[in-house]
């Protein structure tokens, strides 16, 4: 997301207090980041949280995709997966196996 859009949306959107404990070695570390970014602890506080739930969101999200396609019967086997693995860095990722 670029600068403008996040500045946007951080000074636009409703915003509540969220309180809680952190190490004094962390905050003492995330100050120090925020100064040198020139951001307060509260906003690098943010984006870290943010960027954590958008990362969790979509590992849930492709759980999700995973268990329904299994559902299916579609999945990709191991033996393809294996080959894939070993195989150059830009091929591509094998096609679904469908089991019946």
């Amino acid at each position: 997301m670029n600068t403008f859009i996040t500045l946007w949306i951080m000074t636009h959107m409703p915003t509540t207090t969220f309180t809680t404990r952190i190490d004094t070695e962390l905050k003492t570390r995330l100050e120090k980041i925020a100064r040198f970014d020139d951001r307060s602890a509260s906003y690098m506080a943010n984006r870290a949280i943010q960027n954590m739930v958008e990362e969790r969101e979509a590992t849930r999200d492709l759980v999700q995709t995973g268990l329904e396609l299994v559902e299916r019967g579609v999945s990709v086997s191991e033996a393809a997966v294996d080959k894939w693995m070993r195989g150059s860095e830009d091929a591509p990722f094998p096609e679904p196996d469908t089991f019946e």
